[in-house]
């Protein structure tokens, strides 16, 4: 039944998935691409579909935003996944001391760990479900998705469309009615369990999964930095940071959250800001590419942050002069010069057009303000000078980075995604996620020849003697 979902209905069918897990725990190489192939289907078949739900759940939302980075980056996962599941999924041998071992042999086996569990977040409700099931799927799992109740009718069709791919007791997406399905969904017996939200709330996720030692992986945010060097500060970085800044209208995860400029540049970059966002943009709120705020409350947030910043003598600058819409909750691309530490637009993330822009006198200087506050998801350095360059990316402690490019380090599927301390822990895509949701399993095959094995038998004489002697000599 399509629809909500109730917590006994989440039970029958994560019985079905395990008990289909246990029959069939190493899914044939046939069997992930035949599952990786529908997944890109379901997106393909439903393009214009979820184009139309994301608006309405969004208010305004570009059909170009969904095609690239919601469907589009499911898609772009899949295919590529496609190109490399063979190679991963072979067993990897690993060398033994012959002198110890004879001609026994090892191996690590990618074992799939069973039934996954995927809670996904309103912002990308379709990227963030689905882009690492392609993860999940290609390592073998049984996967439930809990989509996000804050975007009703995308998470509806999303439901829709994989119950007309997929059985469920290979994939099936459930979302509830209020948080104590959420609590719910982290109580369950998982093999493992992916979280993708808030850092307040994936406190109480890692609670829960505790009580079953669930594995958990957490993708969070925080305040991504922007470093510009001084070659950085011209009309083109500033520009694609800016047009970065207000994708999805800020609402994401790895989006450049607040801006550091040489002291002496800043009054440059606030020009060639103001220039060439009116360029981009003369009418900005309106606009088709502009992003709706997801809901009032978060709506309401934002403005409050800038009716702080302003009453602390901040300046406040909306960049070609306009002024946010509260029926369509489309808010203009603001600037925030030099706020103290302590106000919330360099406190909390932001998931807005809003920026916060802070002076800085060194790299040294702006490298130890990234490192002393929460590691973030991403950190990013505009630059020419290669020289800083390796310096930033080598001393910036963050999930990732990126260097001239915002966001498409955890875009691109051939790299690891993840955080690092408040920012999340474990991580998806690449290689890397595909181990994430496997079980390298050791496999060691002992043969009659092994010397370490003779010396085990009881009882101990010469040869034990001699492999502990062994162990402890010096050349």
């Amino acid at each position: 039944m399509m629809g909500h979902t109730s917590e006994t209905e989440l039970d029958r069918i994560f019985g079905v998935q395990k008990e289909a897990f246990l029959k069939d725990s190493m899914p044939t190489l046939g069997t992930r691409m035949d599952r990786l192939k529908r997944v890109e289907a379901a997106m393909v078949k439903n393009r214009v579909g979820f184009q139309k739900t994301l608006t309405e759940d969004f208010g305004a939302h570009s059909p170009y935003v969904t095609d690239l980075f919601e469907t589009g980056g499911v898609i772009g996962r899949s295919r590529y996944i496609q190109t490399q599941l063979a190679e991963w999924m072979k067993p990897s041998p690993r060398g033994l001391n012959p002198a110890a071992h004879g001609s026994s042999t090892a191996q690590v086996i990618r074992q799939p760990k069973g039934v996954i569990g995927n809670m996904a977040p309103w912002n990308f409700p379709i990227e963030c479900a689905m882009v690492m099931v392609n993860d999940m799927l290609a390592a073998g799992n049984r996967v439930i998705v809990k989509a996000s109740s804050q975007t009703q009718a995308t998470s509806a069709l999303l439901q829709e469309v994989i119950a007309a791919e997929f059985d469920e007791s290979e994939l099936s997406v459930v979302y509830g009615e209020s948080g104590s399905f959420a609590e719910y969904f982290c109580t369950m017996p998982w093999n493992h369990l992916t979280y993708t939200g808030g850092g307040g709330i994936a406190k109480g996720v890692l609670k829960l999964a505790a009580n079953n030692l669930t594995q958990v992986t957490l993708e969070l945010g925080g305040k991504n930095p922007t470093v510009f060097s001084r070659e950085g500060v011209s009309e083109h970085l500033v520009e694609r940071f800016l047009y970065n800044r207000v994708f999805k209208g800020g609402q994401v995860c790895t989006s450049p959250d607040y801006a550091m400029v040489p002291a002496d540049k800043m009054d440059e970059w606030v020009r060639i800001a103001k220039s060439t966002w009116s360029a981009m943009y003369p009418t900005y709120v309106g606009h088709p590419d502009a992003t709706g705020t997801i809901n009032r409350r978060h709506y309401d947030r934002l403005m409050g942050y800038l009716d702080e910043a302003r009453a602390a003598g901040c300046e406040v600058i909306s960049l070609n002069g306009e002024a946010p819409n509260s029926e369509t909750l489309q808010i203009p691309m603001y600037i925030v010069l030099d706020p103290d530490e302590d106000l919330e637009v360099m406190k909390e993330e932001m998931f807005g057009p809003i920026t916060a822009v802070r002076p800085y006198k060194t790299l040294d200087e702006a490298i130890d303000f990234i490192n002393r506050r929460d590691r973030p998801l991403a950190a990013y350095f505009v630059a020419r000078e290669r020289d800083q360059i390796e310096k930033f990316q080598s001393s910036v402690i963050s999930g990732g980075i990126g260097i001239n490019v915002f966001g498409l380090q955890g875009a691109e599927p051939a790299l690891p995604f993840g955080g690092t301390g408040a920012s999340g822990m474990g991580c998806h895509s690449g290689f890397e996620g595909f181990l994430t949701y496997t079980h390298n399993k050791s496999v060691f095959e002992c043969a009659d020849d092994s010397v370490l094995m003779a010396s085990l038998k009881g009882p101990y004489g010469e040869i034990t003697k001699a492999v502990a002697d062994s162990i402890f000599a010096t050349e």
